[in-house]
């Protein structure tokens, strides 16, 4: 049985990252953080302030109802291709299907948010991060679109991927910060996810 698809997570390509014409310091346009500042030297509050921003940005940028149609158009191609005859059809029926199943419960925690990255070894700066993220939800944006039914004959040989893949701006962070991985930060870390 096919199970459905956590949506990443996981993605504009330029973020703020000198100064102002007036001297000021440039603030990101996702977390209002200094955009030259290391997030390695961000406090622990600004660490929250900069994943609560960013999972409150991709949530504005791509909103539920997307990730949903998404997430099930995916179910239908696969489901279409596997089970029935291949056809938009049979992949519409099951999309559909899908959209109109009732939604589990988000499984909300009792402790307070908090990020689940290290941000200790991450030297990239909060506008390189900026333009990652910006990156990514342009990405998935598109990928999103392109999860279509009827899309389903450039699927025949090879299904498509959970995710976009990883662009320019997010390699550079990636190179900066061990371990970081670009859909962990767009997610509300009170949501669990869905599988």
């Amino acid at each position: 049985m096919i199970t459905k698809l956590s949506p990443l997570p996981l993605v504009a390509l330029l973020g703020l990252f000198a100064c102002k014409e007036d001297g000021a310091t440039a603030h990101s346009t996702i977390s209002d953080l200094p955009a030259n500042k290391k997030v390695s030297e961000l406090s622990a509050a600004e660490q929250d302030q900069l994943c609560e921003a960013t999972a409150t940005y991709s949530t504005r940028e791509i909103d539920e109802d997307e990730v949903r149609r998404a997430v099930c158009s995916l179910q239908g191609i696969v489901l279409s291709s596997t089970l029935h005859d291949g056809s938009v059809d049979a992949c519409i029926a099951a999309r559909d299907e899908c959209i109109a199943a009732p939604e589990k419960p988000a499984h909300v925690e009792t402790e307070e948010r908090t990020c689940a990255i290290d941000w200790s070894t991450c030297t990239t700066t909060v506008g390189e991060l900026d333009a990652c993220i910006e990156e990514v939800v342009a990405e998935l944006k598109s990928f999103y679109m392109e999860l279509d039914c009827g899309n389903i004959g450039k699927y025949k040989d090879e299904m498509p991927s959970k995710e976009p893949a990883v662009g320019e701006a997010c390699r550079r962070v990636q190179t900066n910060c061990p371990g970081f991985v670009p859909g962990d930060l767009l997610s509300d870390p009170q949501e669990a996810p869905t599988s």
